[in-house]
């Protein structure tokens, strides 16, 4: 007797083998620590290369004195502004409260930071006006009724004093991307004076009641730069102001950091498990299966199209477990959440930095309006911990030992001394925190500087310039004012923006990422040259030029630059009044900006010596 085997069932068989074979490899997908097995790697050096030095020396570098008045509130102001724009650039100056008497040799242009000219020395003045006279710069960055200068400045006489003037409009162009702008009454409200002025000023920007606000007089030789406003006191200004002195000078040379930096707060984070009618009336599916099928492609999407690279925050739970013996292990699903969107930051060249364990800022009780934020206080520094054992415990499970962790971005910008302490403490790799640049710290916001802490050396700090999907006139004059001081441009944007009452501003996400891509189209119009590069990448540039000075000197059609602690090449910016460059030493150059007075070149700097070789100079404008 014959057995036939029946094909049918053989097929089965093999079908359920294999269907069994592929459920057991993803249910042990779900349950192994996949750090070990699929482990990634985030490893960034920060060592300082060995410092060189110029082999030149210099007769009459160029420096510039800077006078203040130490009694007023107002010149203090703006005296905190120029020295970090200063100290930044590497400028070889000199400060002196107005009342002192000191000699006006060997400077190429004089500043005066002040509204105030109560105390200024009649030698002090006659020697300033002679020095100007005979080809030195004079630069006013206050406006003052009482300024012994005016008569020199083009003004023929004051009228009545504008309380609440807004607005800079320019119609002359300053910097790129700058001078197409103008902050609202909402951020610069300033007082201007009513003036006449001579024929032979030179107009740079008017106020909303067309007022004339920067402007620009020949005397003599030299040439005066007046500012009828008192907004250089705002932090918000500080690049125009940076831009208003780099104009006043024959050439000025500032180290330019020349990136473009694209932070997402709450990424990897706990998708929303929720309906949400925004995404409902357009997308018809849940706000889960939004994120995972069309928020992540668009924005790695826009990423190609725009060359950005993302570095994400990570937010394990979104729990209010401020208490060690609260936090409770985490979800299976959420961990799978975090692990997706972690290993596709990784897979497109991006880095993971920290948000928090979950979204409470480290403060304590008192420390903030946790009622009207809807947070809660942490205990002690002993939970913050236990959190932030929390958040390393999870990130190493999922995506192995060799992750460090490098960036931290405070939770709705919110940090105090006691918080950033605690940080150091549990973060063994943290070297910078990136919060946000303009900010009301009476309000919990870690509005800072930019570079090395002050109260904690080993930490640096790299705030945001802008943020939102949406945009907006303002957050365009924020940004394009940072990059006007640093070179770098960090905006940054949340997921969850999308469905937020006000972040979202009421726009679908069709028209969010289109605004988006508005945003940074124009930014990319104007700064082409910017590169893409992650958080800890500007920590390494920022290193290498931090101990860097310079000095420079015209000779004949040359300009000789010298550097001090010149580590490894880097780029920075050069305007030049009324000329071109024909050639340089070393490195490289190109022309980003011709305001038809000057050219701003971007130089990439290969040696401590720098030649710059002038061409024919251009008659004066």
């Amino acid at each position: 007797m014959k057995f036939y085997k029946k094909e049918g069932t053989n097929k089965f068989i093999y079908f359920f083998i294999a269907i069994f074979i592929i459920v057991l490899i993803l249910q042990i997908n779900r349950v192994i620590d996949k750090g070990g097995f699929f482990s990634l790697e985030q490893n960034f050096s920060f060592d300082k290369k060995p410092a060189k030095n110029t082999t030149f020396t210099f007769d009459k570098p160029q420096k510039m004195l800077v006078f203040y008045n130490g009694k007023s509130s107002q010149s203090k102001d703006i005296l905190k502004n120029l020295e970090e724009s200063f100290i930044f650039n590497k400028i070889n100056y000199t400060l002196a409260d107005i009342g002192n008497i000191v000699s006006t040799d060997g400077y190429d242009t004089f500043i005066f930071a002040t509204d105030s000219f109560i105390g200024l020395q009649k030698s002090t003045f006659e020697a300033v006006k002679q020095a100007t006279f005979d080809g030195k710069n004079l630069i006013f960055l206050n406006t003052s009724e009482y300024n012994p200068f005016n008569s020199i400045s083009g003004i023929q006489k004051t009228g009545k004093v504008i309380e609440k003037s807004s607005e800079i409009h320019f119609t002359h162009k300053l910097f790129p991307g700058l001078d197409q702008h103008s902050p609202s009454s909402e951020m610069v409200v300033h007082p201007v004076f009513e003036v006449a002025l001579n024929s032979d000023c030179k107009i740079l920007a008017w106020s909303k009641e067309d007022i004339p606000l920067l402007w620009e007089k020949k005397y003599g030789k030299g040439r005066i730069l007046y500012t009828n406003a008192s907004f250089f006191a705002d932090k918000i200004t500080r690049g125009l102001m940076n831009q208003w002195i780099s104009y006043g000078n024959d050439w000025y040379i500032t180290p330019f950091l020349n990136a473009k930096l694209m932070h997402i707060d709450d990424f990897p984070a706990p998708i929303p498990r929720t309906i949400n009618k925004v995404i409902q009336d357009e997308y018809q599916m849940s706000t889960r299966d939004f994120y995972k099928q069309i928020w992540l492609k668009d924005m790695l999407e826009i990423a190609k199209h725009r060359n950005l690279i993302y570095s994400g925050f990570i937010i394990i739970d979104y729990n209010n477990a401020v208490r060690k013996e609260d936090m409770k292990e985490v979800s299976q699903i959420t961990l799978e959440d975090l692990d997706i969107e972690g290993r596709e930051l990784f897979l497109h060249g991006g880095e993971i930095g920290i948000h928090g364990y979950n979204h409470n800022p480290l403060v304590f009780d008192g420390d903030i309006d946790f009622a009207a934020l809807s947070y809660h206080p942490w205990r002690s520094k002993e939970d913050m911990a236990a959190g932030m054992n929390q958040l390393l415990m999870y990130v190493k499970k999922m995506f192995g030992k060799k992750i460090k962790l490098y960036v931290y971005v405070p939770p709705s910008n919110i940090l105090k001394e006691e918080g950033k302490e605690a940080l150091v403490k549990n973060y063994p790799d943290l070297n910078v925190i990136a919060s946000v640049f303009y900010g009301d710290s009476d309000r919990g916001a870690y509005a800072s500087e930019i570079g090395r802490d002050k109260t904690i050396p080993k930490l640096f700090n790299f705030p945001r310039f802008s943020s939102g999907f949406y945009y907006d006139k303002d957050e365009m004059w924020s940004l394009f004012n940072a990059i006007a001081i640093y070179g770098y441009w960090t905006h940054f944007v949340h997921p969850d923006d999308v469905i937020s009452d006000d972040r979202g501003m009421n726009k679908t996400w069709k028209e969010l990422k289109q605004e988006f891509d508005k945003l940074i189209g124009e930014v990319e119009a104007n700064h082409p040259y910017l590169e893409p590069i992650r958080a800890s990448e500007l920590t390494q540039r920022y290193i290498n030029i931090e101990d860097l000075k310079i000095q420079s000197e015209k000779r004949e059609n040359k300009i000789y630059i010298g550097m001090e602690n010149y580590r490894e090449p880097f780029y920075m910016t050069i305007r030049i009044r009324n000329n071109s460059i024909k050639n340089i030493s070393s490195g490289t150059f190109k022309e980003i900006y011709d305001t038809e007075d000057s050219k701003i070149y971007l130089l990439h700097v290969e040696n401590p010596d720098l030649i710059i070789t002038l061409g024919e100079k251009n008659e004066q404008k």
